[in-house]
């Protein structure tokens, strides 16, 4: 288990820095959870963004914190997912959150739903912004293609390409995504 396990955090790492150049960002994510709580840490290769996110789970529900940093910028995110529809083959999965940051940036609630199709392991995703502040338009979109590995029973590794739009579907970020499940 340790050599599997050490051998999905090195190809996490060498796929990360390999792409690094293609893309504007890259992230390496590490879930950490069991049926009830978990626990997310993500890096950024290529800035100084990180965040950390404490979870707690309620049958279709999840309950999170996130404390975000990017430089000297600290935004606190408190959000509710919910699995509203899954069949093993398409998905919605809504989320409401406020944004509050620790400097002159205004705060705001999000909500946002991700609308995703599964083909056996590979999945795509699109998911639309609404900001809830004065014009409650859509004004962001994200839109990802991956991929997820069964490294073990209890563990899994997620591949991704993730694509940021602005509301006319125009390029804003572009990256490549590791995501490291591990599950007690």
């Amino acid at each position: 288990m340790i050599r599997i396990l050490l051998l999905t955090i090195s190809v996490t790492l060498l796929s990360s820095s390999l792409f690094a150049k293609d893309f504007d960002t890259n992230q390496i994510n590490v879930i950490i959870k069991n049926k009830d709580y978990g626990i997310e840490f993500r890096q950024h290769t290529n800035s100084e963004k990180y965040h950390i996110q404490l979870e707690r789970y309620i049958n279709k529900w999840k309950f999170a914190y996130r404390y975000d940093k990017n430089n000297n910028k600290i935004e606190h995110r408190p959000r509710i997912d919910y699995k509203l529809y899954d069949n093993g083959k398409f998905f919605i999965k809504p989320r409401i959150e406020y944004r509050y940051y620790e400097d002159s940036r205004s705060n705001y609630g999000r909500l946002r739903s991700s609308f995703g199709l599964k083909l056996g392991n590979a999945y795509a995703e699109i998911t639309p912004m609404l900001h809830l502040k004065d014009d409650l338009k859509i004004d962001k979109y994200q839109s990802k293609l991956g991929y997820v590995f069964k490294v073990s029973p209890n563990t899994k590794l997620n591949t991704f390409i993730q694509h940021d739009a602005n509301k006319h579907f125009e390029k804003t970020n572009m990256l490549f995504g590791t995501k490291l499940i591990i599950t007690f």
